[in-house]
């Protein structure tokens, strides 16, 4: 971070930083998504992240020279509530109430929301935040899919066993009746 006049200035290199960690946990929380089949994917979550990154790293330090030359105070806040409502915009879209009743995309509208978060406090410097939200979400991601996991195991070690168990039973009543 340099400071020019009394106002902090970023670098082309850590825009790119900002850019491409941005990037990276959005194309991570995409492929998660992507590979349980779910609606929203990896360019979706890319875009998001990287916009929000963007919108941001432009509301923050964006507005230095203009600042500097007119004595006029920045509000980086501002466009941060515009990311808010668009996304909120996009999560109500994903939200869908199915045939049978069930409601639907109630999670990858709050990680399509958590991710533009993420995006922001990138684009603000909070790197530890960011990535400590990413590790957050992808654990609770998987943690969904490991439960599925261990709940069909089980299902289908109570299916084997009841088999068995008929079979046994089946082989008694057989052996019975000669």
């Amino acid at each position: 971070m340099l400071q020019k006049g009394g106002l902090q200035v970023i670098s082309n290199q850590e825009i790119a930083v900002r850019l491409l960690l941005a990037c990276f946990i959005g194309c991570c929380l995409g492929f998660q998504r992507r590979r349980n089949h779910k609606p929203v994917g990896i360019r979706t979550h890319v875009l998001i992240s990287v916009a929000s990154c963007l919108l941001t790293i432009a509301s923050a330090y964006g507005f230095t020279e203009i600042c500097e030359n007119n004595n006029i105070t920045v509000d980086p806040a501002r466009l941060v509530v515009g990311i808010m409502t668009g996304i909120g915009f996009i999560g109500a879209g994903i939200i869908w109430k199915s045939a049978t009743g069930s409601v639907q995309g109630i999670t990858t509208a709050a990680e399509i929301l958590l991710l533009s978060v993420i995006g922001i406090t990138i684009g603000l410097g909070l790197y530890f935040a960011a990535v400590a939200s990413f590790i957050i979400a992808m654990l609770a991601l998987i943690s969904n899919t490991v439960a599925e996991r261990i709940k069909r195991k089980w299902e289908q070690r109570a299916a084997a066993k009841a088999a068995d168990q008929r079979q046994e039973k089946e082989e008694q009543e057989s052996g019975a009746l000669e």
